[in-house]
């Protein structure tokens, strides 16, 4: 098992994992262009990560850093994390978020912040064993899709 933090050059692993781990309903049925991976490999506030078994994808992480503008230094918004639900509770979660951790380390982040339902206990627990702290007791997503 390894996580690591995706590089130029990692366009199409990037991509399949997409697939794989989202499939085609977790992604409405589009899929990421390669230019589209590029720009975002080449822009280092973009966090991606993958989790691996051998060469196959099970499991990915994206999150951006930004400038915290109330109080200085820089935030990462831990975005997306899934893994396959036949590789789960085995610590794939776990090892993306600490690869994230450290990759938050060595740019000098003073936070990341990551939301979940209340009721989604592997996310909670994967959160829990790398060190976050619980913030609130509910949660409400909101979506604003400015592509329909």
């Amino acid at each position: 098992m390894s996580a690591r933090r995706l590089k130029a050059g990692d366009e199409h692993l990037w991509q399949l994992a997409v697939e794989t781990v989202l499939g085609e309903e977790g992604r409405d049925g589009r899929l990421v262009s390669i230019p589209d991976i590029a720009r975002a490999l080449a822009d280092s506030r973009c966090y991606l990560l993958v989790a691996t078994v051998g060469s196959s994808p099970v499991g990915l992480l994206c999150a951006y850093r930004f400038p915290d503008v109330t109080s200085g230094g820089e935030i990462v918004h831990l975005y997306d994390i899934e893994v396959l639900v036949e590789q789960r509770r085995r610590g794939f979660g776990a090892q993306l978020l600490r690869s994230l951790v450290k990759c938050c380390e060595a740019d000098k982040v003073k936070l990341i912040w990551a939301g979940t339902d209340t009721d989604n206990s592997a996310a909670r627990r994967a959160f829990e064993v790398t060190g976050g702290e619980l913030e609130g007791s509910s949660y409400a997503e909101y979506e604003w899709d400015l592509e329909e």
